[in-house]
């Protein structure tokens, strides 16, 4: 690898560290379009679960224990028949398609809560909102890479306050990923040169770890609530312009 494309990885390594511990996983997202600007499509997605995955480590090791166990409880069933539904549907579904849905849903949910803060999601309020939020970001995380968006409009429209948004996204994204990490070893899908490229860069990783919790601990409820509004708005617009 040439030095840009080391320069470009670090940045990326440092933004998944920030977006976890900071933003629940609301910036991922833009991490595969950018290591495609160096690396292969096929590449660039590898790369990203053991990346993901060394996030997870740490952004649950800062926040261990300050998840809500009852909120996260009913979203692993859902999570786990997600992962398993796209598997058994990935040679049929139309990613852009599913890409256009997660869009559409951020963008309205987001405008909703900017401009309407008065109306409230009541059906995203029990359990059967934590379970169809949580099947749809085991399929679209497996699918598309972008199963941050559900589960942040799940949490959003609920009203966590930072710290406990934050250490429930990233204990539930962290079995996420096991269980994907699971299913791409079996497939084949993970080399081991992959794995070292991940692991070189863990330093760097607890750099936007710390950065992330920093930035976290600042944020009150409301001013929280309305970054995370205004990033899945964006999310919502990069999903829909996104090739």
């Amino acid at each position: 690898m040439d030095i840009t494309t080391l320069v470009l990885i670090a940045a990326v390594v440092v933004l998944i560290g920030v977006s976890k511990s900071a933003f629940a996983g609301a910036l991922g997202v833009f991490a595969v379009p950018l290591l495609m600007l160096k690396l292969p499509a096929a590449q660039a997605i590898a790369l990203m679960l053991p990346l993901l995955i060394i996030g997870d480590m740490l952004s649950v090791r800062s926040y261990w224990r300050k998840w809500d166990d009852q909120l996260l409880l009913p979203l692993i069933p859902g999570a786990i028949v997600g992962v398993l539904i796209a598997y058994l549907i990935i040679d049929v579904i139309n990613a852009k398609h599913l890409r256009l849905i997660i869009a559409l849903i951020c963008i309205v949910f987001s405008i909703k809560n900017i401009f309407f803060k008065k109306s409230s999601l009541k059906i995203l309020s029990n359990k059967i909102g934590a379970g169809i939020m949580s099947m749809f970001s085991g399929i679209t995380s497996s699918l598309v890479h972008a199963g941050g968006p559900p589960i942040i409009i799940y949490f959003t429209a609920i009203g966590l306050t930072p710290g406990k948004f934050v250490a429930t996204a990233a204990i539930f994204f962290a079995m996420m990923n096991v269980i994907k990490l699971i299913a791409a070893l079996s497939f084949g899908l993970l080399t081991g040169e992959t794995i070292l490229t991940a692991l070189a860069f863990f330093p760097l990783a607890f750099v936007g770890n710390w950065l992330g919790v920093k930035i976290n601990e600042v944020l009150d409820k409301v001013l929280f609530l309305k970054i995370m509004n205004y990033l899945l708005l964006v999310l919502g617009f990069w999903l829909l312009l996104g090739k």
